[in-house]
C-alpha cells in the first residue's frame, strides 16, 4: 500500500486554497479531478420535461401510476455523456456536475428566487437561457401551486412559523423528500433489476382484485415493472453509445475499455455483478438514480468494504485487479459521487451551503455479524482513496470498536489529519444501541435482532443510524432552534423584535409564564420544557400533514425497491413500505447555548442570587448594550466543555429529557414513532442569525454553537476536559444520532 500516492497534509492545505485540483493516484485520476474541478453546478432540464409532459397528458391516471410511469420514462431517456479516461459510465444529466431536478418539488420556490438563481450569494446555478424560459413559461406555471411545500401551506395552519421564524424550521422536509437512505445491495446483488422485475409480475399475476387492499398493487406493480423496463433500456443506450465513442476512439487500449465499459453498463443495468468493477459501478448507477428520483440528500451505500470485498478478494487471487487497480476504481468512484450537487432554495443553501449532497457516503470498519473485527484491505482502500483524490463527497464513516486493529485507526488518523472533513468517527456499539431503539418509542426496543443490526448496521449522511435496506425515515424532518427555545422562555412565548424572522415582536410560542414570578430554578426549567414542548407539537402536528401529503403524492418506485420487503408489502415507502419506519425526526440545534443559557439562570439568579431575574432580563433584551457588567458576570460562568459536572450534567439532563419527549411521538407511516438528534451542520449560523441574546453571555443574531461543541471560544480547559464533557452526554437518548465536532487550532497542534 505504501507505494501508492503519498502526500502529506500540505497538499491538502493547497487543495483547500485552490493551488491543486488535479490530484489521484493515476493519470487517468487526475485529470477525471481537474474536469470535475473546472465545471460549475448547472441544471439538467431532462427530469423536469418528462415530468411535464407525462402528468399533462395522463391527468386521470392514479398518481402512483403517474410517479412510477414517468420515472421509468425518466430513466430510459437519461441523457448519455461519456468523459475522457472514465469508465464507470452513467451522469445524471447532459453534462457533468449538473442537477436533474425535481420541478415538482421546487417550483413554487424556483418562482421566486429567478432573477437571482444565477448570482444569488449562496450557491448560485448556471442554466442556459432557453431552458430558463422554458422553465418560467411553462413548467413552473403547471407545478408551483402542485408542490409539497404549496399544499403544505394550504393544509397546516400557521405554517410560516415553521417555515421562517428561526423558532422551528422544517422547509427542508417538505422541499426535498427523498433522502438518508441505504439501499438494499445485497438483494440487489442477488438477484439484478431482472430479478424484481420478475417479482413484481409473480405477484401482480397472484392478486386477487375483488380483494379491495389489492386494488391499489396493481397500480404498484405495473408501474414498478416499468420502472425497471427503462433501467435496463438505460442500460441499454449506456452500451450503444459507449460502442459508437468506440468507433471513433483512435486509441486502441481506450476503444477497447469503452467497449467494455459498455457491456458492463448495459448488463448489470439488468442483471447481477460477478466482479469488483461490476459491482462498483453497480452502485454508482443505482447511486446516481437515486438522486435523480428524489430531491433529497444523503443516499449512502453502508457497508461498502464488506459489500464489494468478496468480489475484490476473489478478482486478486485472480489477477484481474491488484491493489493498485482496485485504488484508482474507488478514486474514480469518488469523482462520480462529486459530481451531483444538490439544488436548494437560497434561504436553506444558507444552512446546508457547498452544493454537498452527502451522495455515496460509506462506512468502513465496524464488526461482523458475530461481533468480530470486519476491517479487510477495502477498508484500508477506501482511507487512501479519500486522501488521494480530496473530494469532499463520498463521506467517509470509520466504524470502530475494542477489536478496531491499531493499523486501520492509523490509516484513518492519517486522513483525517488532512483536514478534509473525512472520516467521521463513530463509536460502533453506541450505532447499534440507538438502532435497537430507534422507532420504538420512549421505553421500548424494536424486534431487530443484534446479529443482523452487526451484518447491516451502517451510519447515514451526517451520523444518522441506519440499516442497510431496513430503514425509512426523512432524518431532516426540521431544525429546532434551542436558543430560541430559551429566548422564548425570558419572553413568555414572544419573539423578540430585533430577530429578522417571521413573527418577530408577536407570540409564536406558548404562555409559559413571567419568568420575574417563577420562585425557583425548577420552575423556570419546566417553563423551558413547557416552550419546547410546544415548538415539537406544532413541528409534529405539521410533520403529520407533510408525511401524509408525501404517501398520497410523491411515492417513489427506485426507493420502494431497493427497501427490503417492500415489494412483498405491494407499499411505496413513503407510504410505510420499509421494514422500519421512523420519524420525523428532530434536529436539535444549539445545545450548549442552552445548556450555558440554564446554567447562568440556575447560578446567578437563584443559586448565587448576585442578579435578580428581571436584571437578566433587561440586559438580555438590550443585546447587553449598557449591561457589560452583567455579560461579564454571565459570561464567567462555567461552560458546558470544560469537564465541570455542574453545567456538563445540566446540559446532557436537557437534551435528554428533549430527545426523551421527541420518542414519545407517533408518525405516520406504519405506527413508528419519532426521534431527535444532534446533526445540524452549518444550521448553527443560520439559526443563530434568527436568535436574539441569551443568558450565557451570547450576543444576538451571532452564531450559535456547532452540533454537540461547546460554544465557540467556551471550551478553555483543553481538548480532554472538552472530551470528557462530551463523555458525560446520554447520545443514546438521540437515537437519530451524535455529531461532535472539534475544532484545534493548527498552532496547537505544532511542538515549539
Amino acid at each position: 500500500m505504501e507505494k501508492i500516492i503519498e502526500v502529506g497534509s500540505k497538499g491538502g492545505m493547497e487543495m483547500r486554497t485552490g493551488q491543486v485540483t488535479e490530484v489521484g493516484c493515476t493519470e487517468r485520476i487526475r485529470k477525471l479531478n481537474g474536469i470535475l474541478h473546472a465545471a460549475r453546478p448547472n441544471l439538467e432540464m431532462q427530469r423536469t420535461r418528462v415530468f411535464t409532459k407525462y402528468f399533462k397528458t395522463h391527468e386521470s391516471e392514479s398518481q402512483i401510476r403517474k410517479r412510477y410511469f414517468a420515472m421509468a420514462e425518466v430513466y430510459r431517456t437519461l441523457p448519455i455523456h461519456i468523459e475522457p479516461g472514465e469508465r464507470l459510465l452513467g451522469w445524471q444529466g447532459g453534462k457533468i456536475r449538473c442537477n436533474n431536478f425535481s420541478i415538482e418539488s421546487h417550483a413554487h420556490w424556483l418562482e421566486s428566487d429567478f432573477d437571482t438563481f444565477e448570482t444569488r450569494l449562496f450557491d448560485p446555478w448556471k442554466i442556459d437561457a432557453k431552458d430558463k424560459e422554458e422553465l418560467k413559461n411553462e413548467h413552473i406555471p403547471y407545478w408551483k401551486d402542485k408542490t409539497l411545500t404549496s399544499k403544505f401551506r394550504a393544509q397546516t395552519r400557521e405554517p410560516d412559523v415553521l417555515l421562517s421564524s428561526g423558532y422551528v424550521d422544517c422547509s427542508n422536509y417538505i422541499s426535498n423528500p427523498g433522502s438518508h437512505f441505504v439501499p438494499d445491495y445485497h438483494e440487489l446483488f442477488k438477484i439484478g433489476y431482472r430479478g424484481y422485475y420478475e417479482k413484481c409480475e409473480k405477484l401482480l399475476s397472484d392478486l386477487d382484485l375483488i380483494d379491495p387492499d389489492n386494488v391499489r398493487k396493481q397500480d404498484f406493480y405495473i408501474g414498478m415493472m416499468e420502472v425497471c423496463k427503462g433501467i435496463r433500456d438505460y442500460g441499454i443506450r449506456l452500451h450503444q453509445a459507449a460502442d459508437a465513442q468506440a468507433e471513433k476512439e483512435a486509441d486502441p487500449e481506450r476503444a477497447e475499455e469503452l467497449r467494455t465499459a459498455g457491456k458492463r453498463a448495459e448488463k448489470i443495468c439488468w442483471d447481477i455483478p460477478e466482479n469488483f468493477a461490476e459491482a462498483l459501478h453497480a452502485v454508482w448507477l443505482n447511486t446516481m438514480m437515486l438522486n435523480v428520483e428524489a430531491s433529497g440528500p444523503c443516499i449512502n451505500v453502508g457497508r461498502l468494504d464488506q459489500l464489494l470485498w468478496p468480489y475484490l478478494e476473489k478478482d486478486l487471487q485472480s489477477g484481474v485487479e491488484t491493489v493498485e487497480s482496485a485504488l484508482e476504481w474507488m478514486e474514480e468512484y469518488n469523482i462520480k459521487c462529486c459530481n451531483i450537487p444538490w439544488l436548494l432554495p437560497e434561504g436553506l443553501a444558507h444552512c446546508f451551503g457547498g452544493y454537498y449532497r452527502w451522495t455515496g457516503g460509506y462506512s468502513v470498519g465496524g464488526y461482523d455479524a458475530n461481533g468480530n473485527d470486519a476491517v479487510n484491505l477495502l477498508s484500508y482502500i477506501c482511507l487512501r482513496s479519500a486522501r488521494d483524490t480530496r473530494t469532499t463527497a463520498p463521506a467517509v464513516h470509520v466504524h470502530i470498536g475494542s477489536k478496531t486493529p491499531e493499523s486501520f485507526l492509523m490509516e484513518a488518523v492519517k486522513l483525517a489529519a488532512e483536514g478534509l472533513g473525512h472520516p467521521s468517527f463513530f463509536d460502533i456499539d453506541s450505532v447499534y444501541n440507538m438502532i435497537q431503539y430507534n422507532g420504538a418509542g420512549l421505553n421500548g426496543a424494536n424486534n431487530l435482532p443484534l446479529k443482523l443490526i452487526r451484518e447491516r448496521a451502517t451510519t447515514v449522511g451526517c451520523v444518522e443510524p441506519k440499516i442497510e435496506g431496513y430503514c425509512y425515515g426523512h432524518t431532516n424532518a426540521n431544525i429546532t432552534n434551542l436558543g430560541n427555545t430559551v429566548s422564548l422562555t425570558l419572553t413568555n412565548g414572544i419573539l423578540p423584535e430585533g430577530c429578522p424572522g417571521y413573527g418577530a415582536g408577536t407570540r409564536i410560542g406558548c404562555e409559559s409564564g413571567d419568568p420575574r414570578a417563577f420562585k425557583t430554578f425548577d420552575e423556570f426549567y419546566e417553563a423551558f420544557m413547557r416552550q419546547y414542548k410546544y415548538q415539537i407539537n406544532l413541528c409534529q402536528e405539521h410533520m403529520l400533514v407533510a408525511e401524509r401529503l408525501l404517501a398520497e403524492e410523491h411515492q417513489m418506485p427506485l426507493f420502494t425497491m431497493m427497501a427490503t420487503n417492500a415489494i412483498e408489502k405491494g407499499i411505496d415507502v413513503v407510504a410505510g413500505g420499509a421494514m422500519l419506519n421512523s420519524g420525523p425526526h428532530y434536529m436539535l440545534t444549539g445545545v450548549a447555548d442552552m445548556g450555558d443559557s440554564l446554567e447562568v439562570v440556575k447560578k446567578l439568579v437563584y443559586d448565587d442570587k448576585v442578579i435578580s431575574m428581571d436584571e437578566l432580563l433587561k440586559a438580555v433584551e438590550a443585546d447587553f448594550e449598557g449591561y457589560e457588567e452583567i455579560r461579564q458576570m454571565c459570561l464567567n460562568v462555567p461552560k458546558y466543555g470544560n469537564n465541570i459536572d455542574e453545567v456538563d450534567m445540566l446540559t446532557s439532563k436537557a437534551l435528554q429529557d428533549c430527545a426523551e419527549y421527541c420518542a414519545t411521538l407517533k408518525c405516520g407511516r406504519a405506527g413508528n414513532y419519532s426521534s431527535a438528534g444532534v446533526q445540524p451542520t452549518q444550521t448553527n449560523v443560520a439559526m443563530g442569525e434568527m436568535c436574539w441574546a441569551l443568558p450565557s453571555g451570547r450576543k444576538a443574531l451571532t452564531p450559535l454553537a456547532d452540533t454537540l461543541s461547546a460554544e465557540q471560544h467556551m471550551d478553555v480547559n483543553g481538548p480532554l476536559a472538552a472530551i470528557q464533557s462530551y463523555g458525560k452526554i446520554n447520545h443514546s437518548a438521540c437515537t437519530n444520532g451524535t455529531i461532535l465536532n472539534m475544532w484545534i487550532s493548527k498552532t496547537d497542534l505544532i511542538a515549539e
